[in-house]
């Protein structure tokens, strides 16, 4: 009879428990089925995004290769207006950029750079952009505002090409002994660029000899 009432009060127990601890247990569920659910289809409409995103970034590079400017230029804006927060319309920006600094449209180049910079996630793309920033700045005679720029560093990978620019900025400046130290940084910096070292040693070497 005791064994029997001890699992009738064990019974009652757990119904107590139930009744005061079951609600919120029901609602901790339901919270977690809700954000299983809410984050699956974050992660499958993510997924569809970059998918839709990738496509009309490979129909832009085709075009590109073609030589349809305009066709490209398309392509690239579909990509700022319908996925801005995709890296792929980082690059468009860039490439937009380029195209706008070729045409000498320094100002709309600027723009679209510094949104890369204020707005991008991926460190290396900021850094990408601050450089060609403050290279457009030097082909505006404005050294200063480069190197205030490039004080700012997003990535270490891309400080010997920083160097470099501030090289470039110095010569403009006329502070040559300034120059030529940020040239000897960057060449102790980039010692296999293959693309950018010859032309590096070349600006080294003529600061030198004079």
């Amino acid at each position: 009879m005791t064994d029997y009432l001890t699992e009738q009060e064990q019974i009652q127990q757990i119904k107590t428990w139930l009744k005061q601890y079951g609600p919120t247990i029901v609602l901790g569920i339901l919270l977690a089925l809700i954000m299983t659910t809410g984050w699956r289809y974050w992660q499958n409409y993510h997924n569809k995004m970059l998918m839709h995103a990738s496509g009309i970034y490979d129909e832009m590079l085709a075009l590109r290769a073609q030589n349809n400017a305009s066709g490209a230029s398309v392509q690239a804006q579909k990509l700022l207006t319908r996925y801005p927060k995709t890296p792929y319309a980082d690059i468009a920006s860039l490439l937009l950029a380029r195209d706008a600094a070729v045409k000498k449209n320094y100002p709309d180049a600027i723009q679209k750079l510094t949104h890369i910079v204020d707005e991008c996630k991926n460190p290396s793309l900021r850094q990408i952009a601050r450089i060609r920033i403050a290279r457009i700045l030097l082909t505006e005679k404005k050294p200063d505002a480069a190197l205030n720029l490039l004080k700012e560093l997003d990535d270490n990978n891309y400080m010997g090409l920083v160097d470099e620019v501030r090289g470039d900025a110095y010569v403009i400046k006329k502070d040559f002994a300034a120059a030529r130290k940020a040239y000897l940084i960057a060449l102790q910096e980039l010692p296999n660029a293959e693309v950018t070292r010859p032309m590096l040693e070349m600006k080294y070497t003529a600061l030198a000899a004079a």
